[in-house]
């Protein structure tokens, strides 16, 4: 069976759909913000007074995009799980599709996660001119303009080293080499201080910011649209029935905050970027466990109905 049947073509067509309309219409109506400009990514979206999903910070976002690949996975064994034990050929409870899991989850954490050190998508923005920088607040006593609820935080160039681990957050007190750093050291020495509740995590900007949204929504879409497609040859069971309803409130939700991200958020090139390693992602992580046309034929048993003549 090819990687790409009839099922995944589809719903790598309407995917390929939302990913191009709504990128277009936010040329058109210059609603995305530019994630890789550290001097305008931290700020509120422009449009999120008009739209729900013009916000980072929603439910949507935090509850569920941030934490995509566990979603999908928790729903997915759900799934295999209710499946009928004596599913007929081409099912969802077989160790292929198990293995076809596993090797999303490889794809996911290796652009994500860790790569043998930095993820990819970390060594590719290094590689494009990535810059690791901390947001630092204004200093206490720093005068106000009124009408502005508070002053833009200080942009600071740090070494490299510190955004290419597990992200930290950083202290004077528990990193007091970096605080010694001159533009962290002229920092400090305005005498004002900051909030110590204030959370500094270094972060790496400019370069070319892969759409990760894009990337994970686009992976875990095709992934479960395939094995909800098999589920459905299983025996309709209460079980089933309720677990892939989840699993297709599941792929609505995807679609829907694929969109969102589409309109609001990402450069068309990041998000081309990412929409195109989201398909090699799932290509390349269902290919290996793509069971064989070719079968060894079954040995016919035949019972001689002649009696045993001494």
């Amino acid at each position: 069976m090819p990687v790409f049947s009839r099922h995944n073509t589809a719903a790598l067509t309407i995917l390929t759909s939302i990913v191009v309309v709504g990128t277009v219409l936010s040329i058109k109506n210059e609603s995305f913000l530019d994630t890789s400009n550290p001097l305008i990514s931290h700020l509120p979206h422009p449009h999120h007074g008009k739209s729900y999903f013009a916000s980072k910070h929603t439910i949507l976002n935090r509850a569920f995009v941030k934490y995509a690949w566990a979603w999908t996975s928790v729903v997915f064994w759900a799934i295999w799980m209710g499946a009928d034990e004596n599913e007929v050929k081409g099912g969802v409870k077989t160790l292929d599709q198990a293995g076809k899991w596993l090797g999303t989850t490889l794809v996911w954490g290796a652009f994500a996660s860790w790569f043998f050190g930095p993820s990819l998508f970390n060594r590719i923005v290094a590689l494009t001119g990535g810059e690791c920088v901390v947001y630092m607040p204004a200093p206490q006593g720093a005068p106000q303009v009124p009408g502005i609820e508070r002053t833009a935080p200080h942009l600071i160039a740090i070494p490299s080293e510190f955004c290419t681990g597990v992200r930290t957050i950083v202290t004077p007190e528990s990193h007091p080499a970096l605080f010694a750093h001159p533009p962290l050291a002229e920092y400090l020495a305005q005498g004002m201080g900051f909030d110590p509740a204030y959370k500094i995590v270094p972060k790496l900007t400019k370069g070319h910011d892969i759409s990760g949204h894009t990337f994970l929504l686009t992976l875990s879409t095709l992934f479960l649209v395939d094995a909800l497609v098999k589920a459905r040859k299983g025996k309709a069971t209460p079980t089933a029935l309720a677990t892939q309803l989840a699993g297709w409130v599941l792929v609505g939700l995807w679609a829907t905050m694929l969109w969102a991200t589409a309109l609001y958020f990402h450069t068309w090139q990041e998000k081309a970027s990412g929409f195109a390693l989201g398909i090699v992602g799932f290509v390349f992580s269902q290919y290996p466990f793509e069971p064989s046309n070719t079968r060894p034929p079954v040995p016919k048993i035949v019972v001689s109905e002649r009696p045993h003549k001494e």
